[in-house]
């Protein structure tokens, strides 16, 4: 198919048409060669031919005048010389073959003959004409005699001697007399000319035809040639073509402006589709046009910046930056590149500019750079912006021997907020804020560093007289109810000052004593302000190194798990909660209520949390007796982590049930986050161990989570338990709690029994459990070895050996 293709391609392409041009002259040439072949081959026949038999003619001729000379010698009897010819001939035609290509006959004249008469009219016209011309000459034609093509030679016989006219005489003695010259007739050779005929046309034909072949083979070979030398050309033709067209697509759609102009003339030549969007300018009122048209001019010093200088000197010029005003999109600003492109001989002859439009980058870059440094929900500076302008406020107030305060702000029951109205509200509420402390800070510098938190860095100035005064500013511009979508929200700050340099000559120590300060301010009481004292950085220090010590607890075996027993209202005991305790080298037995806070905070009570699961639940199931054990869970660890994943795989590491395996957990955890609480909560329950809502009554309480999960116990709080003979209002709880818990039919423990009659209480009122040192203080297993089962085991070990 593809070189079908290729003949269609050839024979229609100029090459094609040529080599058929050149098959009909060769066919010409060719027939014109053939047809002459044959003319002259055929006169070379007429002309050769004729002068063979003519010579042959004249030696018969001669022969037979000389016989006549000498005819008296042979006597009387010897053959008149006529007779003698005529007979000598026909012998020889008689020994001639039919189709011998000889034929030669003597004959007379008409009507006068002596032997043989003319063989058709025209022999007789022939020597007729001889007889009526002087000096007649031989006659060579050819004739076509009967449907045959033959070569006629006619020689005329004269009496040239005596002896030959007697002779003649006396054999037509009744006719007329010959007479000396006369003629008497004539030779006549007939030579067939058609074997000759078809010899030369297949010759002819035979070179007609082989040259036309030989000049087509030249002609094909040279047009093919010359048709792959115009594919060639066509070809090259074509790729510069396409590729003049990329070129073009690609200029005309580049994302950045190419302009360019004539170096000599100043004339525009070229600008592309972006150049048009840039500038607001449509090419064709350009190109062509010189550069110092006034109509014009602004658009030239926008196209070519500083043009004349890269035309100067040649090299690549970059500027990075200009500003362009344009009519239609304003001020725009461009990265430009001009270059001078020289001819052959290095002379200047475009200058080429292509400049790119980074407005939007530059917009970008600013937006980027302000969110770098500002905060999405409030747009204050962040902690980075905060950071920043901290060092140069510490180095210029270092410089000149000035002082300035670092004022840590927290909102006081912003998390209430959220939790009560939402995380909208509260954001709402933090951009209020956020608004309010903008407007008091003046000339201060307000950052918010994340959650609730701010900073504000004073001006430098009186410290720490100024401190106090805007703080004291801020405390009452929050005194008031504050009005968020409706709702009248009253919120309160507590601040924490530290002052430059008395309380911190580098920034970091600067901003930890503000927060110290400002931890001592909530610890106080919330909605106050407190000024960073050396004591708070003694105690900050002592947190630090609690949590150092602490994270390296656990590898160091100081962690310990003890147990208190869990019973009945009636006293049989059902289980253990397994509660930590921390044993360190230095400080002695460190209670839980100082290092958990401190674990939770630094986020230490992950791992903390997972070795209380792992070795609560490995020592119960090395129990005989099938006790419950209970262990407590931090929010912390419902918001970190894959907490399910974690109960799973320790339960079968230990290989205890799950059914004896009692979660506890407070509150915070669905109130933190509701929906993530209780979808952990849920699959928890799905493993199929127990879930218990410790310290029920000290928060929220509220029953919507009673209502959301099926939790298998309620814990009520030891501080209601405590205060049952003292506090009605506690001894109303404890009840309402028992009575909400027998409503839903969930068992209730109450903690923190220690007396008598406090077990009593709680027996009238139907509490399913207890949990105090009345039934059993915290101890390390091995104390209630008896309960667990484990005594009588060693026991008949003992007896066994």
């Amino acid at each position: 198919m593809s070189k079908l293709s290729s003949v269609k391609r050839f024979m229609r392409s100029r090459s094609g048409r040529g080599f058929l041009l050149h098959l009909g002259v060769c066919a010409i040439l060719s027939a014109g060669v053939g047809y002459g072949f044959h003319y002259f081959s055929l006169n070379w026949f007429v002309e050769h031919k004729s002068g063979e038999k003519i010579i042959a003619l004249r030696l018969v001729d001669a022969f037979v005048t000389n016989y006549s000379a000498i005819r008296s010698q042979f006597g009387q009897n010897a053959p008149v010389p006529a007779s003698f010819r005529a007979h000598a001939i026909e012998a020889f035609n008689k020994r001639a073959p039919d189709n011998s290509d000889f034929r030669l006959r003597s004959v007379g004249r008409p009507g006068r003959e002596i032997v043989t008469p003319p063989t058709d009219a025209r022999m007789a016209e022939v020597i007729e004409a001889f007889a009526a011309t002087p000096n007649p000459k031989a006659v060579s034609e050819l004739l076509d005699i009967n449907g045959e093509q033959m070569f006629r030679t006619v020689y005329p016989t004269v009496a040239q001697e005596q002896s030959c006219v007697s002779c003649h005489n006396s054999l037509q003695p009744g006719k007329a007399q010959w007479h000396l010259n006369d003629v008497m007739g004539a030779f006549a050779i007939d030579v067939p000319v058609s074997p000759f005929l078809r010899t030369v046309m297949w010759q002819s034909s035979g070179i007609g035809v082989g040259l036309f072949l030989a000049l087509a083979l030249a002609g094909l070979i040279i047009s093919l040639i010359h048709f792959r030398q115009l594919e060639a050309l066509n070809a090259g033709a074509a790729e510069l073509d396409r590729t003049q067209n990329f070129l073009d697509t690609i200029i005309e759609n580049m994302p950045v402006s190419i302009a360019v102009k004539d170096a000599r003339d100043q004339c525009y030549v070229l600008f592309n589709r972006t150049a048009e969007a840039i500038f607001g300018m449509v090419r064709g009122d350009l190109i062509g046009k010189h550069v110092d048209d006034p109509s014009n001019k602004e658009v030239a010093d926008a196209l070519f910046p500083r043009g004349g200088e890269a035309s100067h000197t040649g090299d690549l010029q970059v500027i990075d930056e200009h500003v362009v005003d344009t009519h239609h999109n304003g001020k725009r600003v461009l990265a430009t590149k001009n270059l001078s492109i020289a001819d052959e001989i290095g002379e200047p002859r475009y200058l080429l500019s292509v400049s790119e439009d980074i407005t939007e980058r530059k917009q970008a870059e600013a937006r980027i750079e302000h969110l770098a440094h500002h905060d999405t929900l409030t747009d204050l500076p962040n902690r980075a912006a905060f950071s920043e302008h901290l060092a140069r406020v510490i180095e210029m107030a270092r410089r000149g021997g000035e002082s300035f305060a670092v004022l840590s702000l927290d909102l006081d029951r912003f998390k209430e907020v959220n939790d009560v109205f939402g995380h909208a509200v509260g954001d709402d509420l933090l951009c209020e804020f956020s608004r309010m402390l903008r407007e008091l800070a003046g000339d201060a510098f307000l950052a918010r560093l994340g959650g609730d938190e701010f900073v504000l860095i004073t001006p430098n100035g009186d410290q720490p007289a100024l401190a106090e005064a805007i703080a004291r500013g801020l405390l009452e511009a929050v005194a008031t109810d504050l009005e968020i979508n409706g709702q009248h929200l009253r919120v309160g700050i507590s601040i924490g000052v530290a002052i430059f340099p008395d309380d911190g000559a580098d920034a970091t120590t600067l901003l930890n004593n503000a927060d110290a300060a400002l931890y001592r301010a909530k610890t106080a009481g919330r909605g106050t302000t407190r000024f960073f004292e050396v004591e708070m950085d003694n105690r900050l220090r002592e947190r630090r190194a609690i949590q150092h010590e602490l994270s390296s607890a656990i590898a160091r075996n100081e962690l310990h798990l003890y147990y208190q027993p869990q019973a009945k209202i009636g006293g049989e005991v059902i289980g253990f909660e397994a509660l930590i305790r921390w044993n360190n080298p230095q400080r002695g037995m460190v209670s839980p209520a100082t290092f958990i806070p401190i674990a939770e905070e630094s986020g230490l009570i992950m791992h903390v949390g997972e070795w209380v699961l792992r070795e609560a639940c490995r020592e119960a199931a090395s129990w005989p007796q099938p006790l419950q054990i209970a262990v407590n869970l931090s929010p912390i660890q419902f918001r970190h982590g894959d907490l399910v994943a974690l109960v799973h795989s320790v339960l079968l590491e230990t290989g205890l049930a799950p059914v004896r395996l009692e979660l506890e957990i407070t509150e915070g955890v669905l109130v933190e986050d509701f929906a993530r609480g209780l979808s952990i909560l849920r699959r928890l329950k799905a493993l199929g161990v127990r879930i218990a809502m410790d310290d029920f009554g000290t928060g929220y309480s509220s029953l919507s989570y009673l209502q959301a999960f099926p939790f298998d116990k309620i814990k009520i709080d030891q501080s209601f338990i405590s205060n049952l003979k003292s506090n009605p209002q506690s001894a109303a709880i404890v009840c309402a709690v028992v009575g909400l818990a027998r409503g839903l039919n969930l068992p209730v423990l109450a903690e923190g029994v220690e007396t008598r009659a406090q077990l009593d209480f709680l027996a009238a009122e139907s509490c399913d459990e207890v949990q105090g040192y009345l039934v059993g203080r915290p101890h390390p297993i091995a104390e209630y070895s008896k309960l667990i089962g484990r005594l009588d085991t060693i026991d008949e070990k003992m007896r066994s050996a």
